[in-house]
């Protein structure tokens, strides 16, 4: 079984219906099918094969769509890379991976350069006008895709888990057949639909439930690369885009933006929140404005990542995450491992079919976090009589902005690395917007370290989304038994 098999039956059931759609340019399932077949036979023909790692670090855009299926399809491996990461963040996932090639755009060449002497790569394919994408595009098609196991790993995403240092886990044909069947189970999305996939492809939220879907079922992806207000207008009308799924911000600028109040989202298939938690102020909002609903969901890159949304078959419950979807269980624990009754707050359990095989080469992580085939997810809350499930805070040490995760640890020790700081601590302010920015508290011992010396280290080290918004220099930073810091306890100085 290859998920790839989704491109090749819609190629022939559909194949003069759009498929992707792109800044006003249109390609068809039978096109996609013919430019991802040669793609992928002549990746082969470089030499990859099965269970071979290509890095892909491109944003929202067609060639990530065709490099992503031509990859699967020869029965190598995904390994989807967020374009804003910086080089160190770059190194450890090639390094990690153990990757043989890249496909990048090419005005980001000058990250890879930078680490020129500590990784090799057979290959670098790179996007845009200038660079060799299409090289790998115009020749003959393969002869036929790989044909996998449902546990063959498909896809490698880097997820710092409950660890703190990102790790690759691993997700198999099996959990993305899962995954990728879930609009239709929940919301009874088919091949009419569209999807809005403005949510970044590398992140496995669009990648299960915005990109696959539509590739699966015969319907259309419209792709953005950027929040852009007259686009996203024509997409929610013109488009005719009949499903959203999104993160909480993307909610927030749907409601309040002046260009986007005359949008009827009664008739649209599905509206689905997830990433980071839905604050009840922005679907109230909603609500009123549009007379529509949000339903809001949970899940984690270890599974794939859906776990539970409030679908349309059950009662919605909007502060809740939802009960869980087709084919997944639940169940809440506490610091031994004893399952909790109902309204008891604990851990979070999952198990499953959208569950991960593991961590890439990291046995040890693994059984840290997989019991029995029960996943263990950092994430506190409880379940209520009825099964739905409610988040109430985090067990890991992290914080969630704009949908993306930032993990404590792995900020804080490039801060610490800052010659002069002695000790720092990250946490989430509240945002309303992105559901927290972060926050440093640096404790230094020269004097002439400034705001901006942090904060310009960070960006040269971190991709945006993890680099402090925030600096505040304080003399000590207390913490607790777990080395978790006390915020309340933090004497922040008198900046006047």
């Amino acid at each position: 079984m290859n998920i790839y098999s989704f491109l090749e039956e819609n190629a022939r059931e559909f194949q003069n219906k759009i498929c992707l759609r792109y800044k006003g340019e249109d390609m068809t399932f039978s096109e996609l099918n013919r430019i991802t077949s040669s793609f992928g036979n002549a990746l082969r023909k470089k030499g990859i094969s099965r269970g071979d790692r290509i890095v892909i670090m491109l944003p929202n855009c067609p060639e990530f769509v065709i490099s992503y299926m031509g990859i699967v399809g020869i029965g190598a491996v995904v390994v989807p890379v967020n374009p804003s990461f910086t080089a160190r963040e770059l190194w450890h996932i090639l390094s990690d991976s153990g990757s043989r090639g890249i496909i990048l755009e090419k005005r980001r060449l000058p990250v890879l350069e930078k680490l020129t002497g500590k990784v090799s790569l057979e290959i670098v394919i790179t996007t845009g006008s200038e660079g060799n994408f299409k090289d790998y595009t115009n020749g003959p098609s393969m002869d036929a895709p790989e044909d996998m196991d449902t546990d063959d790993t498909a896809v490698i995403v880097y997820s710092a888990g409950l660890t703190g240092h990102p790790m690759g886990a691993m997700l198999t044909h099996r959990n993305l057949d899962h995954n990728s069947d879930l609009l239709r189970l929940c919301f009874e999305v088919d091949h009419t639909d569209t999807t809005l996939t403005l949510i970044p492809c590398f992140h496995t939220f669009s990648m299960s439930t915005n990109m696959l879907p539509m590739i699966r079922y015969g319907g259309t992806i419209y792709l953005m690369n950027k929040l852009d207000f007259k686009e996203l207008h024509y997409a929610l009308t013109e488009g005719r885009v009949s499903c959203i799924s999104g993160v909480p911000t993307l909610f927030y600028a749907l409601t309040h933006h002046p260009e986007l109040q005359d949008i009827d989202y009664r008739s649209m298939r599905g509206l689905i929140s997830g990433g980071s938690a839905l604050p009840i102020e922005v679907y109230k909002e909603f609500k009123n404005r549009f007379n529509a609903d949000i339903h809001q969901g949970y899940g984690l890159t270890e599974a794939s990542p859906v776990c539970t949304v409030n679908n349309i078959h059950v009662k919605l419950k909007p502060e809740s995450i939802g009960p869980t979807v087709p084919g997944v269980e639940a169940r809440v624990v506490d610091d031994e491992g004893k399952v909790l009754t109902s309204n008891q707050v604990g851990e979070l359990e999952f198990k499953g079919p959208n569950v991960m095989k593991g961590y890439f080469n990291r046995p040890n992580e693994t059984s840290e976090v997989m019991h029995n085939g029960w996943l263990k997810t950092g994430d506190l809350g409880y379940m209520d009589e009825e099964g739905y499930l409610y988040m109430t805070g985090y067990k890991k040490q992290m914080i969630i902005t704009s949908g993306f995760n930032v993990y404590n640890k792995e900020v804080e020790d490039v801060l610490n690395s800052y010659p002069g700081v002695r000790d720092s601590a990250i946490t989430g302010e509240p945002d309303l917007i992105r559901g927290a920015i972060v926050k440093a508290f640096i404790v230094k011992d020269d004097p002439g370290i400034s705001e901006n010396d942090i904060k310009r280290f960070a960006r040269e080290r971190l991709a945006p989304y993890k680099s402090p918004r925030k600096i505040v220099f304080v003399k000590s930073i207390p913490r607790d038994n777990m080395g978790k810091i006390i915020v309340d306890k933090i004497k922040e100085p008198d900046q006047s």
